[in-house]
This record gives C-alpha cells, structure tokens and sequence, in this order.
C-alpha cells in the first residue's frame, strides 16, 4: 500500500462523503464510506510533514488551499460564509502542520510544546472541521514510531470521538427509561466502525511514494466543491 493508493482511498471517500452531504442528505449511510477519508489525509500529512525537502512551503501550500477551498465550501455545508469559522479540512491539516513546523524550529522545550497546544486550541477556537481531534490524530501520526502505535491509538481516538454516541447506546441499553431510535444507533454504530477501518489501511502502508498526485489533490479538492455547489445552487 503507497501514499499514492492511500490517496486515492481518501479522494473517492471523500467525494462520496460530500457527495451524500450535498446531494442525498437522506441517505445517510452514503456518510459511513466517508469517514475512511479523514484518518488517511491525517496520516498522509504527517508523513508529508517527515519527508518534505521544504516543510515552510509545504505549510504554506496547505494554507492557500484552505482559503480557496472555503468559499466553495461554506456555500456546500454552511449556512453563511465566512472564511475562517467552521472551516474546511484543509484548515485542520494546515494549523497541524504549522504547529509541528514551530515545535521543530524552536529550542526551548516549553514552547515547543505551547506550539502544540496553540494548534489544538485554534482548531477549537475557529471550528474547523474535526477541529480538536483532528489536529490531534495529525499529531499522533506525525509522533508515533511504528505501524502499530498508529491502530493502537487510532483505535483509542475513535472511541474518544465517538464516546458520547456509544456511550448514549449502552446507557440506554441498561436503562429502559431512556429510548434510542434504532435510526440514531443504526448510524452511531455505522460511523463508529467505518472511522475504525481506515486505520487498518493505514497498517499496511509500506512506507513508499507510488505516483506523485500532490498538485492533483490541491486541484481536485476546491474543484470538487465547485461542481457541488453549482448543482446545490442550480440544480437542487
């Protein structure tokens, strides 16, 4: 498995994902083969954050797509626009990888670690998307030194962002005064396990680059959302 074949697991995921979102909100299980998405663009980041020759431009790539991403995105998932509050992914990869860029340039211990903090809590702060967490699993990739470590924890942090919904469907389990749709655990339980499954992708990456598709990335991603929100404002 190379970042080449990871990439393009997250790219279909993903559009399915959005796909669904935009065009069958309905259809909500469309939304569980999109949850493969993330965990994979996380670990790709970290190991572009490793091997880049230019860690400074790679940051900045990601900031510029950000910001031309948001208005497409907003006008998809939004109901106002606004270019930094409840913000696109990109933005969550982007306050990562700056993070990590800080912890790696500065010396002293205690603000290597406040940079850290600083991505996590601007995550928080600005609401982008899987803010706290996703910065976070970025985090856990980019430090982690095997394979294993990565399903462990991975593993660990789909329970921490899941932990409200199971926790809901096993108290209701053991208290009959409280009443779950089967709609509501049919859907916790289907983004729980697909959250899971990517990270056993992740296990068998080998380490190798595969075909290069960086730049097809940074167009494919505002360019989908592009064509969504033409059918979302024309065609819906």
């Amino acid at each position: 498995m190379t970042s080449f074949n990871l990439k393009i697991i997250a790219l279909i995921t993903m559009f399915i994902d959005h796909i669904g979102s935009v065009i069958f909100p309905n259809h909500f299980y469309i939304r569980f083969i999109g949850r493969l998405a993330f965990p994979i663009y996380a670990f790709l980041i970290s190991e572009g954050l490793k091997n880049t020759s230019n860690i400074k431009n790679y940051v900045k790539d990601l900031f510029i797509l950000a910001l031309i991403s948001e208005l497409f995105y907003d006008i998809c998932f939004n109901t106002s626009i606004n270019l930094f509050y409840n913000t696109n992914t990109v933005y969550t990869l982007f306050l990562a990888s700056i993070s990590i860029y800080f912890y790696n340039k500065i010396n002293t211990i205690t603000i290597k670690y406040l940079c850290l903090f600083l991505g996590i809590s601007l995550s928080y702060i600005f609401k982008t998307d899987y803010d706290i967490l996703g910065v976070l699993l970025i985090y856990i990739f980019y430090f982690s030194k095997n394979k294993y470590n990565y399903l462990t924890y991975g593993i660990i942090w789909v329970n921490l962002k899941y932990l409200n919904n199971i926790s809901s469907i096993l108290y209701s389990k053991f208290n009959t005064n409280m009443y779950l749709s089967n709609t509501y655990i049919t859907n916790s339980l289907g983004l729980y396990l697909f959250t899971i499954i990517p990270f056993f992708i992740i296990f068998y990456y080998n380490g190798k680059k595969g075909k290069n598709i960086k730049y097809l990335f940074y167009l494919l991603y505002p360019l989908h959302l592009f064509i969504l929100c033409i059918i979302k404002l024309f065609i819906l």
